[in-house]
């Protein structure tokens, strides 16, 4: 006989603590003379043998219990636990648990990832005893939800039961490795790689190095597919702003990418932007989008507020929900404010460097400069210095040859706290 965790039989040495009170009660006894105590005596002395036998039993019980607690714990086996083969002993397996994002396409009944879920609790179920498991998270990513073999298989039943869904890609050639190299440590016994995937191609572009890793005398290697093909999946494949600048109050234009991943053309596939937490404010369809290919749709918005804002392109949920819609982050601004910096300011406004710098930044007729979403100032390089430039989302040096050195401190500061810098040589 042997035993899985063997520290634990120092546990029975909590038999001392029964034994020691049992002593220590009989020690606190102390005989009180009264006047009925010889009517007492007599019954007492009878009863006595009968008395000790069971406070010797009650004492042995409490003892054996203590015992075989320790034992429980320290978890007996018959037999070797590195023996492998022919029901002789267990084995130390792997278990890779797909958890990209295609996992969470479902059916009316469960998900990808509910069914990877449940054929790793078969596969832990059906481990010959003394067996040992380690659990492998991955997509593109290999997460070790349990890195080395326990023989615990309660533990590796509750990591597989609350393993999380992730929104990444798959690499099944990474969790592979790292499987084999966590077999590589324990090399008595049987060896096991349980694979568990709904098989998405994408994973599997490193063929044949996946191949040449599978191919280990001393490792069985099981892969276990979930899910059926899917023919219809439509995905927000990309948002990106098309208006140049995000001004509070104007329609700002946003292009969303639809990409059909399914067998078959879709048609009449309807989209939506919203902005935070709202409901959606422009909406369109797009008649066709064949198999395998991708459609653009130009749809607006308007900002109420300056500051930042999330702009969600979405779809009509489909079995894959996780890619019906994307998210972008866009920053919102009552007006876009320019430094100029003059390095050859002259009488003539059109000679000056920045004349027409200024006129193209604000594209507007004079009167209605003041409205216009670009606000320009125009300064002296002697005015840097004292100028705080964190007011302008950027500053240009037309024609400057040189500025001091405090103005210089003023700009590199300007510059790692995010402002842009635009220079035009003279």
């Amino acid at each position: 006989m042997t035993f899985l965790n063997p520290l634990l039989l120092f546990g029975m040495a909590a038999i001392a603590a029964p034994i020691i009170i049992h002593m220590f009660m009989n020690r606190r006894i102390k005989p009180v003379i009264w006047a009925a105590m010889r009517f007492l005596q007599a019954s007492v002395q009878k009863n006595q043998r009968r008395m000790n036998i069971e406070d010797l039993l009650l004492l042995a019980l409490r003892c054996l219990m203590l015992i075989l607690l320790a034992l429980a714990l320290a978890r007996p086996i018959i037999g070797h636990v590195g023996d492998a083969g022919a029901g002789k002993g267990g084995e130390t397996a792997v278990i890779a648990l797909d958890n990209s994002y295609s996992m969470g396409h479902s059916d009316s009944s469960a998900s990808r990832f509910d069914q990877a879920r449940a054929a790793a609790e078969q596969v832990i179920d059906s481990l010959p005893a003394g067996s040992s498991v380690a659990v492998l998270l991955f997509s593109d990513v290999v997460r070790a939800a349990i890195p080395e073999p326990t023989y615990d298989l309660n533990l590796a039943r509750k990591v597989v039961r609350d393993a999380p869904l992730s929104a990444r890609t798959t690499d099944v050639q990474a969790v592979l490795r790292q499987a084999m190299e966590t077999l590589g440590r324990h090399t008595t016994g049987g060896q096991g790689v349980y694979l568990i995937t709904d098989g998405q191609a994408v994973g599997w572009k490193k063929f044949n190095d996946i191949t040449g890793t599978l191919r280990n005398p001393a490792v069985k290697s099981r892969l276990i597919l979930v899910g059926d093909p899917e023919t219809h999946n439509l995905c927000v494949s990309g948002i990106r702003q098309a208006s140049s600048i995000a001004t509070v109050g104007e329609s700002i234009q946003f292009d969303v990418e639809i990409h059909n991943f399914g067998t078959g053309e879709e048609k009449d596939v309807s989209v939506r932007i919203a902005v935070d937490d709202e409901s959606p404010c422009d909406e369109g369809v797009i008649s066709s989008i064949p198999a395998g290919g991708s459609k653009h749709l130009s749809l607006f918005t308007k900002f109420r507020t300056a500051g930042y804002h999330t702009v969600t392109g979405q779809i009509n949920a489909d079995h894959l929900p996780s890619d019906d819609r994307r998210t972008l982050a866009v920053r919102a601004t009552d007006d876009v404010r320019v430094l100029l910096v003059d390095g050859e300011p002259k009488p003539e406004a059109s000679d000056s460097a920045t004349f027409y710098l200024r006129n193209a930044l604000t594209p507007a007729p004079l009167p209605e400069r003041e409205n216009y979403v670009v606000k320009t100032k125009t300064i002296s390089p002697s005015e840097i210095a004292s100028t705080k430039l964190s007011d302008f989302e950027a500053v240009i040096l037309a024609n400057v040859p040189q500025v001091s050195a405090t103005a210089l401190e003023g700009v590199a500061a300007y510059l790692n706290q995010g402002g842009g810098l635009v220079v035009f040589p003279g």
